[in-house]
């Protein structure tokens, strides 16, 4: 029986004038130099969203100047607010004496069924400030950014190609923080291993409470190790990938997102995760990334695979309180089965 392989042999293609990578493969589904655009030029004012914005860069001081999210007796959600997190987290790295730069700061507005919007804008207060102050503006006090994510680089750690970086995303389900050695070409989230995320909600050793839950990224911030997630990614880059493990990887990843959204319950008790590392949707896309990236290069690595799923755990083309948790479902599958000591 002859069968078809996309990933057979072939003549690799010199593409003159630009490098192929996974990020300019998928650069059409989310332009990360949206997330440049700022979303007001003073701290007064917050100017809304387009039609096509889903993330918008935002200053400290903006959103410090914006409301909390609250439950309905008008107590914070989360315990904590997301500028009052990031300033938790820029005050542990000054305790350990590191050099920190937010590199990235923005609000997401993506739609969620389940959730709502990812800003909320409080009609009476923003009426009434309207009208004391005879404007059409919508002052910042009035709005609620539910979906905040922040990258700070520890600029200390770093070397030609990587750099540290702390993740810091809080929305409406709650607060996450998580370290690892991102590539400085993109901004692809790299999560290695379960030890380098802390979470209130999602996972199955979430911490509820708040002290609890910032001593937990104390101590992740305090025995992270940059060079060992460095060693993991380059050990990736010496593990050649074949057209028959590619094929057995998607079809893992598709009857693992297959049984974790079944309603038989015998289905999905075959898996046992908090979330599922791909979504039907972004296996697609991850096949697509995977076939252009063997067109350009002609062989593929194992880093090759990891970049092409990280590469699609962006706040512009997906849930924001996902992000993390798939990227860190991503890094498990991976280390279960190649062993890479995460």
């Amino acid at each position: 029986m002859k069968t078809l392989d996309l990933f057979a042999s072939n003549e690799l293609q010199v593409v003159e004038n630009e490098t192929i990578t996974v990020e300019n493969i998928l650069l059409s589904e989310a332009d990360e130099n949206a997330l440049l655009n700022p979303i007001s030029d003073n701290n007064v004012y917050f100017e809304p969203f387009t039609e096509v914005e889903k993330t918008k860069g935002i200053t400290l001081a903006q959103l410090k100047e914006s409301a909390d999210i609250v439950d309905i007796k008008g107590d914070l959600s989360n315990e904590i607010n997301a500028y009052q997190l990031i300033n938790q987290v820029t005050g542990i790295c000054n305790e350990f004496g590191l050099t920190y730069e937010i590199k990235d700061l923005f609000v997401a507005d993506n739609k969620n069924k389940a959730l709502g919007n990812g800003i909320s804008i409080n009609k009476q207060l923003c009426e009434a400030y309207q009208l004391e102050n005879q404007t059409n503006n919508i002052p910042f006090k009035a709005v609620t950014f539910n979906r905040v994510f922040a990258n700070i680089n520890l600029t200390d750690l770093s070397n030609s190609t990587h750099v540290a970086n702390i993740v810091v995303a809080s929305n409406q389900k709650g607060l996450q923080v998580a370290i690892g050695a991102n590539c400085y070409a993109c901004r692809n989230q790299t999560i290695l291993g379960a030890k380098n995320m802390a979470s209130t909600y999602g996972t199955t050793d979430k911490i509820k409470n708040i002290s609890d839950f910032i001593e937990r990224v104390r101590q992740m911030i305090r025995e992270y190790s940059f060079d060992k997630d460095v060693n993991i990614l380059n050990k990736m880059k010496q593990i050649r990938i074949d057209s028959n493990t590619i094929y057995q990887m998607i079809g893992e990843l598709t009857a693992i997102r297959c049984a974790f959204d079944s309603k038989i319950k015998s289905i999905k008790s075959l898996i046992n995760s908090d979330v599922y590392p791909l979504n039907q949707s972004q296996i697609c896309k991850f096949t697509e990334s995977l076939l252009l990236t063997f067109k350009a290069k002609g062989v593929l690595s194992l880093y090759d695979v990891y970049q092409s799923a990280t590469a699609l755990y962006k706040v512009a083309s997906m849930d924001l309180p996902n992000v993390l948790l798939q990227g860190s479902a991503f890094a498990n599958y991976l280390n279960n089965r190649y062993d890479l000591e995460m």
